[in-house]
């Protein structure tokens, strides 16, 4: 009875998140795009599903993706799968779980608060999914969406953000987390500013997502340290919150002396109406963590000192650990998480060479040929080890010197 009423309530909680809508996310979504609930996104005769599914979707069910009738189903929980890079995250899972017969179900998340992240968890162990990898997920929060993955058998991982430092070996040691993945967010955080102070700026107004997501936590602290190391560099100010673009108009409207914006999200698109509104073009570069589409005409010009991303490639490795696990062939006793590179470009040709190796459709960071070396099903002989190589060779040059022109 407690069960059955802990599912109601869960139900419940996911559809008043989905009445919600993105209103509290005005400018918030990592790729700015507009987010809305899993349970809005297909139907189930879109998707197909199961009388299990049926009771905790109400009859709809999220966004699916790979092999529809796939031996294992991992569940995704993501904040957008429309954006450039989420885009391109689930091509990637399309791609592998045809390949390694995966059927995909992503759950798209309103917001980043703890009870969401931990309702999705409910759910999608509910529908009676193998294993969850769930992004940007970190804070204490992580051992109680373990509890729930543990109670029902499911594996976790964790992708885009690192277990937090309190927590580790707690969650290390539960048999159900498989591993994780995440950037050099910090490094990415100190570079753009570095690449502005390179390109001449010398007043500089730093931008980040509000407090609270590991991974623009560790940019601003990176931002915050370069800043520091080059004292001859004015601070305009800072801003953290959802509110960008009207930041960007604040800075401008009250400092006509600035000439470099560094913010920890996409740039162009919060940045360039509010500074051709203000006259100012020609006189401010930017520099962003998260590439778009224009990227390429901001490099090329020279608006753009510095574009950072490419971390779509992150959902490979809480991919390859837990379909290892899944299998009965975990790569190693010891948990592992692995720190991905990120793509940095500063030229127009840097970004066309990210786009024409790495991201144009069909084109991927490993193909499934080179996966299959760190599967054990394929390769007895797969580490944990080799991942961690994987993640420090992520490269446009390590790729094309693999995939060859």
């Amino acid at each position: 009875m407690r069960r059955i009423m802990s599912l109601v309530l869960t139900v419940i909680l996911v559809f008043s998140l989905a009445g919600c809508g993105s209103s509290n996310r005005s400018d918030s979504s990592a790729g700015g795009a507009k987010v809305t609930s899993g349970a809005d996104q297909t139907t189930a005769e879109q998707t197909g599903t199961s009388d299990k599914t049926d009771k905790v979707w109400g009859g709809k069910s999220g966004e699916t993706c790979g092999d529809p009738n796939g031996q294992y189903t991992i569940g995704v929980i993501i904040h957008t799968t429309t954006d450039f890079l989420c885009s391109k995250l689930k091509a990637y899972t399309d791609y592998m779980g045809k390949e390694f017969s995966v059927k995909f179900n992503y759950y798209i998340i309103e917001n980043f608060a703890d009870e969401t992240y931990l309702a999705a968890i409910e759910n999608l162990c509910a529908q009676g999914v193998n294993g969850i990898i769930t992004t940007n997920f970190s804070g204490t929060a992580v051992l109680q969406g373990l509890k729930i993955c543990e109670d029902n058998g499911v594996y976790l991982g964790v992708g885009f953000s690192q277990i937090d430092e309190s927590i580790k070996d707690q969650v290390y040691a539960s048999k159900y987390f498989v591993g994780g993945s995440y950037e050099a967010d910090y490094q990415a955080g100190y570079d753009i500013i570095t690449s502005l102070i390179d390109a001449g700026c010398k007043n500089i107004a730093a931008i980040g997502y509000e407090p609270g997501i590991t991974c623009h936590d560790r940019r601003w602290e990176g931002m915050m340290k370069a800043f520091e190391d080059h004292p001859e560099v004015k601070k305009a100010g800072e801003y953290r919150g959802l509110e960008f673009t009207k930041a960007v108009e604040d800075f401008l409207a009250s400092d006509d002396t600035i000439d470099g914006i560094a913010i920890t999200l996409l740039g162009i698109e919060y940045c360039q109406e509010p500074i051709k509104a203000a006259g100012r073009e020609g006189k401010i570069k930017i520099a962003f963590c998260d590439f778009s589409e224009n990227c390429q005409e901001g490099l090329d010009s020279g608006f753009v000192s510095c574009a950072i991303g490419g971390q779509y490639v992150d959902v490979v490795f809480p991919f390859i650990f837990m379909y290892n696990a899944l299998n009965g062939t975990p790569l190693s006793e010891e948990k592992t998480e692995v720190p991905v590179n990120f793509i940095t470009c500063k030229t127009g040709e840097e970004f066309s060479n990210y786009m024409t190796y790495l991201h144009k459709d069909g084109v991927y960071a490993w193909t499934t040929d080179e996966l299959k070396q760190v599967i054990k099903k394929y390769n007895p002989d797969a580490t944990a080890d080799d991942l961690v190589k994987m993640g420090a060779s992520y490269s446009i040059e390590d790729t094309i010197a693999r995939h060859g022109k």
